[in-house]
């Protein structure tokens, strides 16, 4: 024990002899472990998925695995929706099951409507899962509903919702019978509210709760009996899958086959299934981790590059300590000690570290939000562990290193480290930490550069002083009727979605009533006025009808992809033709619109069909006119405060709209964080380095200029060895980041290109970093006066 304390107790002395040298490593490994930390804590989080839920141990999700025709497997989350009345009936160890339809669409209570994340459930919900109640009974009857906390709040403030109806266009009028007790634990199943699953009424909803083709729609969570054997559900699911698909005709697959999978096994998701839910899946956790020890990896290197930087002081020690009978397991734990109390000091530093970037919105969202772990002693044990082994594997290659010199070697000054063809290792690991840097760099300025770009760019269509009003189940009619009296608004429009953004959903639309030429397109809902407000170009046929009228309904616009997509021949030829949007429903196109980028710019242009549904209007478009918009703005939102006194007014303009959806600030923020710390590690192991350089070529430097050297001279001089180091690091990452930029960016139909500008831009501040803090160090041993510096000789 004696030992272990004159070792850390030396260690202490060496740290705080060299401060330069110890404050850049603690902060670099301070870095490193901050990253590593983040990560640990979502890998935590992602295990303690579902631990709210009151038997995990036995509860089961049932997966379908679908043969297609072409003998493909896809494994779906989903079940068939008949699964849950044929285990309970017909298995004795079945103690609950529930189905899970997952759905989303707006509810109003007649005077607020709102998107909402919605799930029909049957009664076995409330058993299977730990979804407390905090008021109110279980939605078990038709027609009944339960809110979350969060959900009552949006629709009916501080009042209490028991009683109160939400009222949905297919679902109908729900009763509010219970409101959730708020949670934030982490779970797979997300919603707003839940729905009784006796709502699911009508011929239609029947066919699809018997169809045991509809494998595809649904979720199906068992729960057996306690004491029953783990492989019981496992063992009847073959048979009656083959029970019953036998004899079924599927449209595009072979068959599929059940089975389940443990609640405790859902997170994380160790395969890709179709219709996956909301747990974390090991590919992103093994991504976090990944970019966790990269960072730490890039602070172990500037350990061990200032280690053996100093390794001719540090080489002369071994030797006097061999010399006085030191053996080399104590030598080299020595070093090691030194190791783990910097590891130590960083790991103090990096808790402190993650205080500050705690509340930052993608910290909570992605990696650490709901994961209980400051109070828990084993997440702390496993901290501390892992620091103490960062710091002995960081020390050990410096400790080996310099540990093997023999004392008369080292006393002679007779060291050397060679990788290969002359480059040390210490400018091997500096190549490495810059070229990591920069390549990071890259890829983060592409990422910025093509959001700046779906935010800003041309779409097609005219955006400029026109204002979006969400609608929230105020009547697009009166709005506009008022907000068309003001002066400065040239017109209002009203529309179910807005350009730029997801669109308005698929529809599969056929050429025909009977299917031929059918294709998936965008619905979008609008009246007469849209076209103009977004400035849009008609090439043949004409508007809608600016009166309501059910003639109106039967007339549509479509884009010329449209026309391409029904082979409709040319836009002229499209006018008076007949498409049916389902069975039962048949329109008119009456004109076709120039393409323009409705949607994301992830997809390319698709068919698109625009109609006149009033039913399904969510926002108001107001094109302003050009004189004072904000001062329309201020009447609009009178307007809405005397319409909707207790909704808050929600407008917005649309170039913000679009540069918010596009934007994903908090994600870039976090990203250049993290960029922000490798650069700073390099930089700082850097300057570590040319420190001490410099500190072993000041006589040189003085010797130079009594020899009558200039300081530029004397600079060039000594920078040029860390300069080329630089270079060497840029011709590494810069191909590589342009591959990946490049990767990343074939994911957008419509994306910026990366450049030789862009390469250039990054490369110049990696430069301009590097020179910095080369030139700070060489400039102050340059203008040192030679006699200061020879007086010793």
């Amino acid at each position: 024990m004696t030992m272990f304390y004159s070792f850390f107790r030396i260690a202490w002395r060496n740290l705080w002899k060299n401060k330069l040298f110890s404050f850049i490593n603690v902060f670099g490994l301070a870095s490193g472990l901050l990253v590593c930390l983040l990560a640990m804590i979502g890998i935590k989080g992602a295990f303690d998925y579902d631990s709210i839920h009151p038997h995990p141990e036995r509860t089961y999700r049932i997966l379908t695995d679908v043969v297609t025709q072409d003998n493909d497997n896809r494994s779906f989350a989903t079940s068939p929706l008949p699964l849950a009345d044929e285990l309970k009936q017909k298995y004795p160890f079945v103690e609950e099951v529930t189905r899970v339809i997952r759905n989303n669409g707006d509810f109003s209570t007649g005077t607020k409507q709102l998107p909402v994340l919605y799930s029909v459930v049957d009664a076995g919900f409330f058993r299977i899962f730990g979804f407390r109640l905090e008021k109110g009974q279980p939605a078990v009857a038709p027609k009944t509903i339960v809110l979350t906390q969060e959900t009552a709040q949006r629709f009916f403030g501080s009042a209490n919702p028991i009683g109160k109806v939400l009222t949905h266009h297919d679902l109908g009028a729900l009763t509010v019978t219970g409101v959730l007790r708020e949670s934030t634990a982490k779970t797979h199943l997300h919603f707003d509210v839940l729905v009784s699953v006796a709502t699911l009424s009508g011929p239609a909803w029947q066919q699809a709760l018997a169809d045991w083709r509809n494998y595809s729609q649904g979720y199906t969570y068992v729960m057996v009996k306690p004491g029953m054997a783990t492989d019981a559900l496992a063992k009847v699911l073959p048979e009656l899958s083959n029970r019953a698909t036998n004899g079924l005709r599927f449209a595009s697959e072979k068959g599929y086959t059940l089975r389940s999978q443990p609640l405790t096994k859902l997170s994380p998701a160790r395969e890709e299934l179709m219709n996956a839910t909301y747990e974390p899946t090991i590919g992103k956790l093994e991504t976090e981790l990944g970019v966790g020890l990269l960072t730490l990896l890039l602070a172990a290197f500037n350990y061990i590059n200032l280690t053996l930087a100093r390794s001719l002081s540090r080489a002369r020690e071994v030797g006097i300590r061999k010399v006085a009978g030191a053996l080399r397991w104590q030598l080299m734990a020595q070093f090691m000690a030194e190791s783990v109390v910097l590891s130590l000091f960083g790991l103090s530093m990096a808790y402190g570290m993650l205080q500050l970037i705690k509340p930052m919105p993608f910290v909570q969202q992605w990696l650490i939000g709901g994961v209980e772990w400051e109070s828990n002693v084993g997440v702390w044990f496993i901290f501390v562990t892992f620091s103490v082994l960062t710091g002995l594997l960081a020390g050990l290659l410096p400790a080996k290193v310099l540990t093997q010199f023999q004392p008369a070697q080292v006393l002679r000054s007779q060291t050397g480290l060679r990788v290969f063809r002359g480059i040390t290792l210490r400018k091997s690991l500096i190549i490495a930490q810059f070229a990591i840097s920069l390549f990071a760099m890259i890829t983060l300025l592409s990422m910025a550069r093509q959001q700046h770009y779906m935010g800003h760019t041309d779409y097609g269509f005219d955006r400029s002083n026109v204002f979006v009003i969400p609608l929230n189940g105020v009547s697009a009619t009166r709005l506009q009727t008022e907000i068309n009296q003001l002066a400065g608004v040239e017109r209002v429009a009203a529309t179910s979605a807005l350009f730029g953004d997801h669109g308005d959903g698929w529809q599969t639309v056929r050429r025909d009533r009977s299917g031929g030429d059918s294709t998936q397109a965008h619905i979008f809902s609008m009246d007469a006025n849209l076209t103009s407000v977004m400035g849009l170009s008609m090439i043949a046929g004409h508007n809608l009808p600016a009166s309501a009228s059910d003639s109106a309904s039967r007339l549509v616009l479509i884009n010329e992809e449209a026309v391409r997509s029904f082979h409709l021949g040319n836009a002229g030829a499209a006018i008076g033709q007949t498409i049916w949007l389902n069975d039962s429903t048949d329109v008119q196109i009456a004109g076709v619109l120039n393409d323009f980028k409705f949607t994301t710019l992830v997809w390319k242009i698709s068919p698109l069909i625009m109609r006149y549904q009033p039913a399904t209007f969510r926002y108001l478009t107001v094109k302003v006119a050009s004189g004072n918009p904000e001062e329309v703005r201020s009447a609009i939102a009178r307007i809405w405060k005397r319409v909707q006194p207790y909704e808050p007014f929600a407008g917005i303009w649309y170039d913000t709209f679009l540069n918010d959806r596009h934007s994903h600030t908090d994600d870039l923020a976090f990203l250049a964080l993290l960029i922000g710390l490798a650069l700073s590690i390099a930089c700082l192991g850097l300057l570590g380095m040319v420190t001490y350089t410099m500190e072993l070529r000041t006589k040189e430097v003085a010797v130079r200029k009594v020899m009558g050297a200039r300081i530029d001279q004397v600079i060039w001089l000594l920078s040029w060895d860390f300069v080329k180091l630089l270079l060497i690091a840029g011709a590494i990452a810069i191909p590589l980041g342009y591959l990946a930029s490049s990767l990343f960016l074939t994911t957008f139909a419509y994306h910026i290109s990366v450049g030789a500008s862009m390469l250039g831009l990054c490369f110049g501040a990696l430069l301009l970093l590097g020179g910095l803090t080369i030139g700070f160090r060489t400039y102050r041993t340059a203008i040192t006066n030679p006699a200061d510096s020879l007086r010793t000789e």
